[in-house]
């Protein structure tokens, strides 16, 4: 059995798919996997038409990634691959950090997974049995209710076992708080 050394690899994006293809030849590797994409595409849904419904926090791999809804206007402040997967996709804002292993074809594959199983506002009424409402600047103190459950509506609250423990980014959490210092600037040089 023989195996032929495939010397190019080409990432292709045609509307809201992607694939890999390998060839010899650059263009040929480029054709197939922009055929082989077309047979691979996915749908994304997007909250008002520009964002995220929730935000998302995912390992591929090793490859990790952490999406956070903005409101309009925010623009996407992402990586490179990132940018341009979702303009492809119709995300306008943003806001999406990877850390870890920087492989194109896993941040890619980590993207469409996270995206592919985010929660819309109707599926989590229905799944807690409870109104999802949400706080906007223009409203004030009151809420607005996005979406209410189909069938029975849950009396009571929901119980401190089912809320999920949230993982903090200690960086982050900092930042906001204005106590973010380099560690290096409490340090002072020895007279030479």
């Amino acid at each position: 059995m023989c195996q032929i050394y495939a010397p190019f690899h080409s990432l292709a994006f045609p509307f809201k798919g992607f694939a890999v293809g390998k060839a010899t030849e650059r263009m040929d590797a480029f054709r197939k996997a922009k055929n082989r994409a077309v047979h691979y595409l996915h749908y994304v849904e997007r909250y008002e038409g520009h964002t995220i419904f929730h935000d998302i926090s995912l390992t591929f791999k090793r490859t990790h990634i952490k999406m956070k809804k903005q409101p309009r206007g925010y623009g996407l402040r992402c990586h490179r691959a990132i940018i341009t997967i979702c303009r492809l996709i119709g995300i306008k804002d943003m806001y999406a950090r990877v850390s870890g292993s920087l492989n194109m074809l896993n941040l890619t594959r980590g993207l469409f997974h996270g995206l592919a199983h985010q929660e819309t506002h109707q599926q989590l009424a229905n799944k807690k049995g409870l109104h999802v409402v949400e706080f906007r600047e223009e409203c004030g103190p009151l809420p607005i209710v996005v979406a209410s459950p189909r069938g029975a509506l849950r009396k009571d609250p929901e119980p401190e076992d089912e809320v999920p423990d949230c993982i903090l980014d200690w960086g982050e959490v900092k930042a906001t708080q204005g106590v973010k210092r380099s560690v290096w600037s409490g340090l002072k040089r020895a007279a030479a």
